[in-house]
C-alpha cells in the first residue's frame, strides 16, 4: 500500500437553515444564499448567517438592493470595520471602497488581481471580506476562490510537521510599495504607494482557525515574500510548490456576478482572484472588511 494515504474530509456539505436556504456551490467551499432580505435580517438570521459563512467559507447572497448604508450596517453584524490600508474609501464612507472600473480604461488591469487573501501583512488581517455588485456587467468579472484548509489537507504528515514550525513573513511591498507601479494602470481608484517597514510582519504558516477549529495554510502568492529564518533561495520553492498545491482546481470555486449578489469570503481560509475579462465594460462595486484575530497556531 502507498505510504500516502489521504481522506479529505468534506468541508462543503448541504446543512438546513431556519432563515434562508443554502445551496453548496462545489465540493470543496462556497453556497449561493436564497430566500433571505439582508435588510431585515434579525440577530439570530445573522448569527445563522455567520454559521454558514464559516462552514461554505464564502457566501454568494443573491436578489439584494443595498445602499451603501446598508452594506455598512450589514458588515457591523460580522464584526468592527477593518483597516484599509494603500486604498482610499469613499468620502462620506471611509470604511467603503468603492471599486470600479470604467467601459472607456485604457488596459484591462484590475484592482486586487492576483492571487490573494487581503491585507494579510497586517497584525490583525481580515477575518471577512464583503463584496456588493452595484453595476455588473452582463457577463464576466467572475471571482475565483481557494480553499485553505483542503490545501493543507493534502499535505503529506512530514509537510505538515515541518510547515507548522515556520512563519511565513508577509509585506506589501511588491503590491504597494515605491517600486509597485502596476497600479498606475488602475485610472479610477485612489492607490496609494509608501514605506513599509511598518506593515511587514511574520505569521504562522499553519494558522488554526478561531472558529471551526480547522487548521489553515496562512500563506497567499501576494503578500508572503518569505519564511523567517530561511534564505530566499530556501523559502521560494517551499512557498511555490504550497501556492500551486492551493490553486488544485479540486480546493477551488467560481462565482458569476450579478446585479445585486454581496459575496462576504472568510479571509482566514481561502484566497480570492478577480478575473479581469470584461473590458471595455463598467462594473462598480462596494467594499468592506471585518477586522479578524491575529493569527496563531
Amino acid at each position: 500500500m502507498s505510504e500516502f494515504y489521504f481522506t479529505l474530509p468534506s468541508h462543503n456539505r448541504p446543512a438546513s437553515y431556519a432563515q434562508f436556504r443554502v445551496t453548496p456551490t462545489t465540493g470543496a467551499l462556497g453556497a449561493d444564499v436564497d430566500d433571505v432580505d439582508l435588510t431585515r435580517l434579525d440577530a439570530a438570521g445573522f448569527a445563522e448567517l455567520r454559521k454558514a459563512l464559516v462552514a461554505h467559507k464564502v457566501l454568494f447572497i443573491r436578489n439584494q438592493s443595498l445602499r451603501v448604508e446598508d452594506l455598512e450596517a450589514i458588515t457591523l453584524q460580522f464584526g468592527e470595520f477593518g483597516r484599509e490600508p494603500y486604498v482610499s474609501g469613499m468620502p462620506d464612507h471611509p470604511h467603503v471602497v468603492k471599486v470600479v472600473k470604467e467601459a472607456n480604461e485604457k488596459v484591462p488591469f484590475v484592482f486586487g488581481g492576483a492571487w490573494h487573501s487581503d491585507w494579510t501583512f497586517q497584525e490583525r488581517p481580515p477575518a471577512f471580506t464583503l463584496l456588493y455588485g452595484h453595476d455588473i456587467p452582463p457577463y464576466g468579472g467572475d471571482t475565483c476562490y481557494a480553499n485553505l484548509a483542503l490545501a493543507y489537507d493534502w499535505l503529506s504528515p512530514k509537510m505538515k510537521s515541518l510547515l507548522e514550525g515556520l512563519d511565513g513573513v508577509h509585506s506589501p511591498e511588491r503590491a504597494y510599495g515605491p517600486s509597485a507601479k502596476h497600479n498606475d494602470l488602475l485610472e479610477n481608484m485612489a492607490v496609494h504607494y509608501g514605506e513599509v517597514d511598518g506593515e511587514v510582519r511574520s505569521h504562522p504558516l499553519i494558522t488554526r482557525h478561531p472558529e471551526s477549529g480547522l487548521k489553515v495554510l496562512f500563506a497567499n502568492p501576494a503578500y508572503t515574500s518569505g519564511i523567517a529564518g530561511l534564505r530566499p533561495d530556501e523559502a521560494q520553492p517551499l512557498l511555490d510548490y504550497l501556492f500551486k498545491l492551493a490553486l488544485s482546481p479540486a480546493f477551488g470555486c467560481r462565482m458569476r456576478w450579478s446585479q445585486g449578489t454581496l459575496a462576504i469570503w472568510d479571509n482566514r481560509s481561502v484566497w480570492h482572484y478577480p478575473v479581469a475579462d470584461y473590458h471595455g465594460m463598467r462594473r462598480e462595486m462596494y467594499r468592506t472588511t471585518v477586522v479578524g484575530e491575529v493569527p496563531s497556531r
